[in-house]
């Protein structure tokens, strides 16, 4: 799992998305593996919480782009099972975030339970600049958290969102200063590691019983609608730019 480090101590699984070459993006095949680490926690009873975190200054660049523009029904098919693996899991997961957090990165702190950020933390979901739509469940999930009109503006205007916004959108939890994030995130894990193990796993399904029927439902929908727009010309320009290191020009629609 060279793509993620994971480290088990004293009830607490620790999952790093390792690809800092690449910003922390996520492919396939890191999809797969952070599959296998949420079964093997789940199974394993000495492992009472998850936190996620990424490595370096960013904690994910969201899919890999070039992957992602030329996905095929295998590819799609990993991505689908990370979003229902984080759904299903019933134990608690946190995250520590530090640097950016895009698109696939943000619908992943949606999955979250407790979500901690550095003040210098940015998240996007740019998904309309490149021609795309939602997918991952953000349909909902930030209606959900920030409701219908913050939501609608930050996905159509596609802009930055800070982590302060973040705090207000309901995407996070608190902000702390950088250094501290992760020492933050680590007590609060550890206060969980002394809970009882099913109330906290029977809480969570009573929180999250409802929103699951919901993402999935989303993610249906989103499906739909972004088979359509990988054909359109509007991402192939996008693709274009993207490889031509330039600003794409969407002057001429493509619908």
């Amino acid at each position: 799992m060279s793509d993620l480090t994971v480290s088990v101590q004293n009830g607490i699984c620790h999952l790093v998305i390792s690809r800092p070459a690449k910003r922390n993006t996520i492919d396939a095949a890191t999809c797969l593996s952070w599959v296998k680490v949420l079964a093997q926690a789940q199974k394993d009873d000495a492992v009472r919480c998850v936190i996620i975190s990424g490595e370096e200054t960013v904690f994910c660049a969201g899919a890999d782009l070039q992957e992602s523009l030329h996905r095929d029904e295998k590819i799609q098919q990993a991505y689908d099972t990370l979003i229902e693996s984080m759904i299903a899991f019933d134990k608690p997961i946190l995250a520590a975030v530090q640097g950016p957090a895009v698109g696939l990165g943000v619908a992943i702190l949606c999955f979250c339970d407790m979500v901690y950020c550095g003040e210098k933390s940015l998240f996007s979901v740019p998904f309309t600049a490149l021609g795309l739509t939602p997918e991952f469940g953000l349909t909902f999930s930030l209606c959900e958290k920030a409701g219908f009109k913050k939501a609608m503006e930050k996905l159509l205007l596609s802009e930055p969102i800070s982590a302060f916004e973040a705090l207000q959108m309901g995407i996070v939890t608190s902000v702390f200063k950088d250094e501290d994030v992760l020492k933050e995130t680590l007590a609060r894990a550890a206060r969980l590691t002394v809970l009882p193990p099913g109330s906290l796993r029977a809480t969570k399904a009573l929180m999250r019983k409802h929103q699951g029927i919901a993402i999935r439902e989303a993610l249906n929908a989103e499906h739909d609608a972004l088979t359509q727009r990988l054909q359109s010309d509007e991402v192939k320009e996008a693709c274009r730019a993207f490889e031509e290191g330039r600003k794409p020009d969407f002057s001429v629609s493509s619908h």
